[in-house]
C-alpha cells in the first residue's frame, strides 16, 4: 500500500512537470533518485516522499545519494514533498538543517520551495533581493 501511494504521488508530480514541458522519467524503484526531469537546459534530481504528519525525517544516506547523483548528472538536487492535504512542498537540500542522522523537513517551514521556483518560472524573493544587492 505504501509503495503505491508513493507511486502515485510520483505520478502526479510527473503530470505536473510535463504540463510545463518537461520531458521527464520515472526511475522505478528508487535507485538513486526518483524522477529525472529537464527543459531546455534545466535539470532536475528529483527525491519525492510524502506523508500525513507534519514533518518527514530524511536519513543522511538518501540525501548523499540524492546529492551524488545530482552533482555527476548535472542536475539540481530537489526533494519533494507531498504533506498529504496540505499540498506540494520542495527543498533544495541545502536548505536543510542536519538534526544529526536526519534531515527534518516540516509543513511549516519557510524554507521550501514553490513549484513555479522549482521550475524556473519564478524567482523567490530571495534571490530577487540577492541580485539587487
Amino acid at each position: 500500500m505504501r509503495y503505491r501511494r508513493g507511486a502515485s504521488f510520483e505520478r502526479e508530480l510527473i503530470k505536473m512537470l510535463e504540463k510545463e514541458g518537461f520531458a521527464v522519467i520515472r526511475s522505478a524503484g528508487s535507485k538513486k533518485v526518483d524522477i529525472i526531469a529537464g527543459r531546455r537546459g534545466r535539470y532536475l534530481c528529483i527525491e519525492v516522499k510524502s506523508t500525513h504528519e507534519d514533518r518527514l525525517y530524511f536519513s543522511r544516506e538518501d540525501y548523499e545519494k540524492l546529492t551524488s547523483f545530482a552533482g555527476l548528472f548535472g542536475g539540481k538536487a530537489v526533494i519533494a514533498v507531498k504533506f498529504v492535504g496540505r499540498g506540494w512542498r520542495f527543498f533544495y537540500p541545502e536548505d536543510l538543517s542536519n538534526g544529526g542522522k536526519n534531515y527534518k523537513l516540516d509543513v511549516r517551514d519557510k524554507k521550501y520551495r514553490r513549484f513555479e521556483e522549482v521550475i524556473g518560472l519564478q524567482t523567490s524573493l530571495d534571490g530577487v533581493i540577492n541580485r539587487e544587492g
